[in-house]
């Protein structure tokens, strides 16, 4: 396994100059920067101390010139002919997907608003609409009494 080194490390190595040389080389998955160092050489790592990857080498350069490396090779020679990589993102299809559903759902309540306002029907006062709902309920429930005393008892 590659020994790595965080950001903050490689910060203070860097304004010490303790940094021999920063290569950004090319892998499987987009690009990985590494370290030369007095006695190793040391991969840029993420929080979880596995080798941060890059989804390109503007990407590193970015975060590179942070630390104030103005000056490093790039080694693609692994990647040399191959399609650039393609990172997938799951996280961000989960709030693509959500964000899709919502906007379903956003559509139905403007069209549920769209066909109330367009309702020629008088509106209920509130005192009519509980009045409404009271005898709706006094009916439906005295038509499951009757289904009730119809039915067969299973005894």
């Amino acid at each position: 396994m590659v020994e790595t080194i965080k950001l903050a490390t490689a910060r203070e190595l860097a304004d010490a100059g303790s940094l021999r040389e920063t290569t950004v080389t090319a892998e499987a998955g987009g690009y990985v920067v590494t370290f030369a160092l007095e006695n190793s050489d040391r991969a840029l790592a993420t929080k979880d101390g596995t080798p941060r990857i890059f989804s390109g080498v503007a990407a590193a350069a970015r975060v590179l010139a942070r630390l104030g490396i103005t000056r490093y090779r790039v080694d693609a020679s692994a990647t040399a002919g191959a399609e650039p990589p393609r990172r997938s993102r799951p996280d961000r299809a989960r709030v693509l997907k959500q964000l899709h559903e919502d906007l379903a759902y956003l559509e139905r309540i403007r069209e549920a608003v769209a066909e109330a306002r367009a309702d020629s029907r008088p509106a209920l006062s509130g005192t009519d609409a509980h009045l409404h709902m009271a005898a709706l309920k006094t009916r439906l429930g005295d038509e499951l009494q009757t289904a009730l005393k119809r039915r067969p008892s299973t005894k």
